[in-house]
């Protein structure tokens, strides 16, 4: 049974939405699907359901724990949280246990590259329950058609799906034609960076005025950087100071040639331009209003949060940021490592996963695609 967007809305009735997807708080994937939860959970009961490939799902991961999560784990909202067999058999099975007749919703949240065999499972346990089903699809950077395409087979059943791009959205409605899933957009789901990074990774570091122990750790964990690498990074530190300590800190680290000092204060324009052009920013014990924070959420780009025993008050709901012990260089180190893999991706504010939610379960409608010229067949290939 295929149910209907009465009033543009997704969501209708008052009982539990079930939501799907990777669960690894040390990666985006996981982190984006705790982001839809937490936002969901705050006026819904709430189903989280982990489905990962395997059981060593987080094994060799050298990551540094986000910031978002961290905020995520002192929540109090209560979730119902199972996590999906690895066998296919026993996850089948679990879903249809799970996803009982008169849930609210059942949603899948998709990584492209990572497995998707298990999303026909969960559309057809919520299709045998009566219960409306959606598809959000994370869009990347760099857009693969063929994963895209693959992902398409699956989750040819649902109700809707839900990507982050124009482009996306037009592709699929063409390969979906009258008989696929309404395909509609939201900016949340979308991480595709705004220009082409360079291939030198420029590092920008905002410190507490005269925190000479602050920069130690960072230019010990600079200096780990081997001498093989070195060329393709710049690091520029932001510290209000006094005397000449920093400058000799600096001027007697390892990779100094790769390092400058900034003592001025920065006017707004220039510190954005500053942290829209960096790989990677380093903030250290933000405050709740800190300027350099709201201007890297702004641009999007990955943050290392400096901090001391106390969780930071900034960070909430942003998967960009990450933590970072500011006393130990190792910390500093894998934590930076981390950021830099992120650099690609284009994050989005906060706001976007409350609005995002709102969309479902409110009054305002989703936007959809305007319709597309059709296919002959349904069949996909």
């Amino acid at each position: 049974m295929r149910r209907n967007f009465e009033n543009n809305t997704f969501l209708g009735g008052l009982s539990s939405i079930v939501v799907a997807g990777p669960s690894s708080s040390l990666t985006i994937p996981g982190i984006i699907v705790s982001q839809i939860v937490s936002s969901l959970c705050e006026n819904n009961s709430v189903i989280r359901i982990d489905v990962d490939a395997t059981s060593d799902f987080d094994a060799g991961l050298h990551r540094s724990r986000s910031l978002a999560a961290a905020h995520h784990s002192a929540l109090t909202n209560p979730i119902v949280n199972h996590r999906a067999p690895y066998n296919a058999r026993l996850r089948a099975q679990s879903f249809y246990e799970w996803i009982k007749p008169g849930s609210r919703a059942a949603i899948a949240i998709v990584w492209p590259g990572l497995d998707h065999s298990w999303i026909r499972q969960f559309l057809a346990a919520a299709k045998s329950a009566g219960v409306t089903s959606m598809v959000m699809v994370v869009s990347l950077p760099r857009p693969d058609a063929s994963k895209l395409v693959a992902i398409a087979d699956s989750m040819f059943k649902a109700d809707a799906v839900l990507v982050g791009t124009a482009n996306e959205a037009e592709a699929l409605t063409r390969v979906f034609g009258t008989h696929g899933p309404k395909v509609e957009v939201h900016k949340a789901l979308s991480l595709h960076g705004q220009e082409e990074r360079s291939s030198v990774h420029r590092i920008t570091a905002f410190l507490q005025k005269d925190s000479h122990e602050t920069l130690a750790t960072l230019l010990r964990a600079f200096d780990a950087i081997p001498e093989a690498w070195i060329e393709s990074y710049k690091l520029d530190v932001v510290m209000r100071y006094r005397g000449d300590l920093a400058e000799k800190m600096v001027e007697e680290s390892y990779h100094s040639d790769f390092v400058s000092l900034n003592g001025m204060d920065i006017a707004s324009t220039d510190l954005n331009r500053l942290c829209a052009s960096s790989s990677a920013l380093i903030i250290a014990d933000p405050a709740f209003d800190s300027r350099a924070f709201s201007i890297a959420v702004e641009c999007g780009v990955a943050v290392v949060v400096l901090a001391s025993t106390l969780l930071p008050e900034v960070g909430r709901g942003y998967v960009g940021a990450l933590l970072a012990d500011m006393s130990r260089p190792v910390s500093v180190r894998v934590a930076l490592s981390h950021a830099l893999r992120l650099a690609d991706l284009h994050f989005p504010p906060p706001d976007s996963w409350n609005d995002l939610v709102n969309q479902l379960v409110g009054t305002t409608p989703l936007r959809a695609v305007p319709p597309l010229p059709l296919v002959p067949s349904r069949r996909i290939v």
